[in-house]
């Protein structure tokens, strides 16, 4: 349930330039000890559902892809109309 934290400055796509990469979860708070008892590992028992993560992440980035395609498209066209509105 750890997650990572991006910061706004990092945008999420760049690697920052020094390693202090930093995580959360609700449950990790200083002086709350007996919340830890709530963070658990997660655990994956099927060993298929990795395949079928695969191909789901796949599809999910050939979207992407796609989209990006389309508003790249839109926005060539929109850069040649305002052209020639000029």
């Amino acid at each position: 349930g750890f997650r990572k934290v991006v910061h706004i400055e990092q945008g999420g796509l760049v690697k920052p330039d020094k390693d202090d990469t930093e995580f959360q979860h609700p449950f990790f708070l200083r002086g709350q000890e007996q919340l830890l008892e709530n963070i658990k590992r997660k655990v994956t028992s099927v060993s298929s559902l990795k395949g079928e993560e695969v191909r789901v992440r796949q599809d999910s980035v050939a979207r992407l892809l796609a989209d990006m395609q389309a508003m790249r498209g839109k926005q060539d066209s929109l850069d040649s109309r305002l052209l020639a509105m000029k």
